[in-house]
Formats: structure tokens, sequence, C-alpha cells
């Protein structure tokens, strides 16, 4: 058990004992060892608990709760009291981290000012694809869009102060959905524009939950046309597609591949969204009238 860590990583769950253990595994590969992971369980009925406690790590404590209502926020509630780090790191029981997620973070809030960070979100839909998303909040047409339309951040991209997060009163326990969204603008609404801090760098990789499968909506609008240029453009970067196998769960193929190329798989990730961005930069300063007369 880590006293006084620097970080404490927040998994809420509830149902993904199938692959919650490669979630934890992305954590507790970590190359920044300073932080404890905290399961929450939210009235989990199936294996989950078993799972968790099989890993036997001591920075890792599980917190088993009664169902609470929606989401389970509440509970998340209670477990940010419980946490004993500096800075809370956001987690998900069926996402990925790099292992220089934390390490990344934790250079953000070096900045006295930051209070809530987050890195360049990277969504990974059930073919493979991966889709970076562009969407820098420093910029204030940007920031105004996130704080007035809709979220465009996952979770497990994000990290804050625990101080900030207590000071605005934590979760709405009884919030049915988006209570990760409406936590982030509070913090961001009472520390100003200057307590944003940004990686460009992508750090973890964010997978379709269960409860969007069926042709859902998975992802904030622009994501379904860009997941349709990832299929048909000869533009998109070869290194945002992973083969996955039919009847696997993304995460474990996914997981696999990170292991046995950790290095060389999330750096081809990472130059392959800077080129992506790249292109779609140089598309956007050309006039299309003077593309087309030449």
């Amino acid at each position: 058990m880590v006293e006084h860590p620097y970080f404490t990583v927040l998994m809420p769950t509830n149902g993904r004992e199938d692959v919650i253990g490669h979630a934890i595994g992305s954590i507790l590969a970590q190359t920044e060892t300073d932080f404890e992971l905290l399961v929450v369980g939210d009235g989990c009925t199936d294996g989950t608990e078993a799972r968790v406690r099989s890993v036997g790590d001591p920075r890792l404590r599980w917190l088993g709760y009664d169902k609470a209502p929606g989401p389970g926020y509440g509970n998340r509630n209670r477990a940010l009291h419980e946490a004993r780090g500096e800075v809370v790191a956001f987690a998900q029981h069926d996402d990925l981290m790099f292992p220089d997620h934390l390490k990344i973070m934790r250079q953000l809030f070096r900045r006295t000012t930051a209070m809530w960070a987050y890195s360049r979100p990277l969504w990974i839909d059930d073919d493979g694809f991966i889709i970076p998303f562009f969407v820098n909040l420093t910029v204030p047409a940007a920031r105004n869009a996130f704080m007035r339309q809709r979220n465009v951040i996952p979770s497990n991209c994000v990290a804050a102060r625990r101080d900030a997060l207590l000071a605005v009163g934590g979760f709405d326990s009884f919030a049915e959905r988006a209570g990760d969204w409406t936590l982030w603008k509070a913090v961001i609404e009472r520390y100003g524009p200057n307590s944003i801090a940004f990686a460009r760098t992508p750090t973890s990789l964010h997978f379709r939950a269960l409860w969007k499968e069926g042709g859902k909506p998975w992802g904030p609008p622009p994501l379904s046309h860009m997941a349709a240029m990832a299929r048909f453009s000869p533009q998109w970067p070869r290194s945002l597609k992973l083969g996955l196998e039919p009847g696997v769960p993304p995460q474990a193929r996914v997981a696999a591949m990170l292991e046995a190329d950790t290095a060389g798989i999330v750096a081809r990730i990472r130059a392959a969204t800077a080129n992506l961005q790249d292109h779609f930069a140089w598309i956007a300063s050309f006039d299309p009238l003077e593309i087309g007369g030449g």
C-alpha cells in the first residue's frame, strides 16, 4: 500500500470481468510508479471482485459497494474521499493506458495553475481503426463548445487535482449520465481557462463500451465521419489500423500487441496521429477553388 502517492487512479466497474484485467494490467505497467489504484465496484454481481483481488499488487485496492443510483456516481464520490493521491487520474474498466500515461500527466501538473489535464483522445472502434480526436481546450472556440454543447474527451484521458474535485462538490450522486463531464466543467468554471493543461501526445486507447453496442452512437458526432474516413480514405495511416480477431475482446487483442511490442506500437500510433493532423491542416490551408483551377 502506498501511503502518500502522487496519483490515485480511480477505476469504477460493473460487469466487465472479461476485460478489466487488461485495463488493470496497463495501469500497473506504468513507468510512473508513484500511484495507488482504486477499483470501485458498483454493485458487482459477477466475478469482477475475484478477478481484481487475484492481481495481488499492493498498489491496488478493491472498494466494493452496493449498487448506487444510475451509473454509480455516488460510489465514485465515496472512493474520491478514500483517495490519498494529490492528483486523481480517471480510468475505465474497458480501456487501456500506454505505459507513460501517468508520466505525461505528471509533467502537465508541474505547472502550478493546472487543476485539470487531458491528453489527445484516441478512440478505437470494433474493427481496430484508431480515430484521433483533435480537440484543444486551450483554444476558446473549442473550450466554449466543450462547456456548452458536448463532451468529446473520454475519461481515461483525464486527470485532476483531488482538492479541486472536492472543492466543487465531487460527482453529482444522482446524475443519470455525463457525471464526469459535469464535474470537469465545474472545475474549469471555478478555476478558469488557465487551469487546463493539454498533452498533444496520445496516452491511452478508448474502446466502445458494452452498453453502446448494437449500432448505438458511441462518441461525439464527428467520430462517425472520421470512422468512415478511416475505412475508405487512402490517406488514413496504416499504423492507425490494428488487426483484431473475431470472437476475441478487442482489449485482449490490443493488450497482447502492446505486450509484444509496446514501444514500437505506441511510437507508430503517435507518429501516425501527428501525420494525420498535419494532413488535415494541409488540406484546410488551401482554397478548394485554387486546387480545382490548377
